[in-house]
């Protein structure tokens, strides 16, 4: 990668899945900030993990 080297198909999946994770990251920052309610994507949030007992409360 540094130096112009081509990128197996392998290692550009791996950056874009590392990139998105980043991304969601962001948001999730973001909308807890703006106080907005953060959605489970793949699982319950941390709020919603709390509402259900699973997480206790901070």
């Amino acid at each position: 990668m540094p130096g112009g080297e081509p990128l197996s198909k392998a290692e550009l999946l791996s950056l874009f899945i590392k990139h998105m994770i980043h991304h969601r990251g962001q948001m999730t920052v973001l909308m807890r900030q703006a106080g907005v309610k953060v959605p489970g994507c793949y699982g319950p949030s941390f709020e919603e993990g709390q509402e259900m007992g699973f997480i206790p409360e901070v």
